[in-house]
């Protein structure tokens, strides 16, 4: 199986560096929108200041694979 890494960034990133073993693309891309959802909540403020969210999937060569974004805007 190929191993996926996910990367969350806020205005800081966090790197996954262990990785997880899924069975293929759509089964990362299906990870990286359960983490999203999850952890959303906890990005309020940023949100509210006008800053992105994202999570990203990486493969195991580090070439991305899918990101998903929330995006603030205060105008």
């Amino acid at each position: 199986m190929p191993r996926y890494f996910f990367r969350l960034r806020d205005g800081e990133v966090i790197r996954d560096e262990d990785g997880e073993d899924l069975a293929d693309n759509d089964a990362a891309c299906a990870v990286a929108l359960e983490v999203f959802t999850e952890t959303i909540p906890s990005r309020r403020e940023t949100l509210m200041g006008g800053g992105d969210y994202e999570v990203m999937v990486t493969n195991a060569d580090n070439g991305q694979v899918y990101s998903v974004t929330a995006q603030g805007r205060r105008f």
